[in-house]
């Protein structure tokens, strides 16, 4: 079987780049030759298919200080790309897919991607790592920080009233005609045959905004659980894992260390707060939150296997956070949010603490219930490895991954 992975950087970024490499591998593995299809980037990965790859653009760089010109000079690769068209046509008839599996197409590829699978008659696979198809902006945020829905029902106007992208009346403006032109040519009704969702609340968001509930499958992420070794003893820290950008809830931890001084908290992560997080920390004189910035694998898993805990704080709905995952294959409980697909993952006072999302008073509570009784760290890490080995496992993930693709012909 060939499989054509379909994703915008191939390299790892986030969560989603990860999983995408995890499965990449895993069916490699098995025998399945995988073809990547992404954008050129300084970063990626070296493949003898970046020949068909299509060229670097920004648009993170460009959309937060977006000008009307600038807009509508991007709209053709932010809509409808036609080199990623011609692209990924030229890949298909020189490789001959069974199937493609897409992963994140938006502004750097376009949809204009799915309409050329559908053209080639490959079938489509789709895992949503978050909620764009729903939502211009990607996270059901306005530009307040709240929590907002006000597009269901196709309104896709609010983001130019609310200016809800970056606060950029230019950027809000060109997600808007982006989410009204797919949804003209019904781009993402009728060129993906499965939606992979790795959380249940996603999936019941998807059918909630009139998707077909036999076209959205629940799966959870895959991680290789046999290299991540648990260790159920701990230091006097807890990490947190992740970007460090606004939706993560990221700024809502580090205050809260004020109130903390009996343990330190170790964030691992870059993004654009880092610096406004150093000079919060610099002014308040707090002594127990490091930054370790971008750590590899092998040093990630290093800090949170020493850890107490790890702490999910977002407050957005976070759709199946690896950081869970992760902190569970290394017998660490996760003290997470109660928001998305972050309560789905923990068992409260068995694997996990949740507490109320965008609460610093509740978020310090339910630290203090780990930090104030360490007996209890190594059970709930015990527990939270046996669930990440019966939910996580590789096998299991590949035996359903492997029914999804012949369910849709891709074998």
């Amino acid at each position: 079987m060939k499989v054509l992975m379909v994703h915008k950087f191939y390299f790892i970024e986030g969560g989603a780049e990860r999983y995408l490499f995890n499965i990449s591998g895993l069916l490699s593995r098995h025998g399945v030759e995988v073809i990547p299809f992404a954008m050129h980037h300084p970063r990626n990965v070296p493949t003898p298919y970046a020949r068909y790859f299509v060229s670097h653009f920004d648009p993170d760089r460009i959309l937060g200080r977006m000008t009307l010109r600038q807009g509508l000079r991007s709209v053709g690769r932010v809509i409808y790309s036609l080199e990623a068209r011609r692209n990924i046509e030229r890949l298909i008839d020189d490789t001959s897919p069974d199937i493609a599996h897409v992963h994140g197409v938006y502004h750097h590829l376009s949809p204009s991607v799915l309409l050329a699978l559908k053209r080639r008659g490959i079938p489509v696979v789709f895992t949503l790592h978050e909620y764009k198809i729903l939502c211009p902006s990607y996270l059901f945020l306005n530009r307040r920080g709240e929590i907002c829905e006000l597009c269901q029902g196709k309104k896709f106007w609010h983001p130019i009233k609310e200016r809800c992208l970056k606060g950029s009346l230019a950027a809000s403006a060109l997600v808007s005609v982006e989410a009204y032109v797919h949804r003209f040519l019904r781009t993402y009704r009728r060129t993906v045959d499965l939606y992979l969702s790795p959380s249940r609340f996603l999936r019941d968001k998807m059918i909630q905004y009139g998707f077909p509930p036999d076209k959205v499958i629940w799966l959870p992420y895959t991680i290789p659980i046999d290299e991540y070794v648990p260790s159920y003893q701990s230091g006097n820290y807890f990490t947190y894992v992740g970007r460090l950008s606004r939706e993560k809830g990221v700024e809502l931890l580090v205050e809260a260390m004020e109130e903390l001084p009996e343990a330190e908290l170790y964030v691992c992560g870059t993004g654009r707060l880092e610096e406004s997080l150093k000079r919060f920390v610099a002014a308040r004189g707090l002594r127990n939150v490091r930054f370790l910035g971008h750590l590899a694998s092998e040093q990630l898993r290093a800090v949170m296997r020493g850890s107490m805990f790890t702490v999910v704080p977002s407050i957005v709905y976070d759709n199946s956070p690896l950081a869970v995952y992760e902190s569970f294959a290394l017998g660490k409980p996760v003290v997470g949010a109660h928001i998305g697909g972050i309560p789905e993952l923990i068992e409260p006072g068995q694997d996990g603490v949740l507490f109320e999302p965008n609460n610093r008073k509740d978020l310090v509570r339910a630290i203090r219930v780990l930090v104030a009784d360490r007996s209890r760290l190594e059970a709930m890490g015990r527990k939270a490895r046996a669930k990440a080995e019966r939910w996580f496992g590789p096998e299991e993930h590949l035996r359903r991954l492997m029914v999804v693709y012949r369910q849709v012909g891709g074998a």
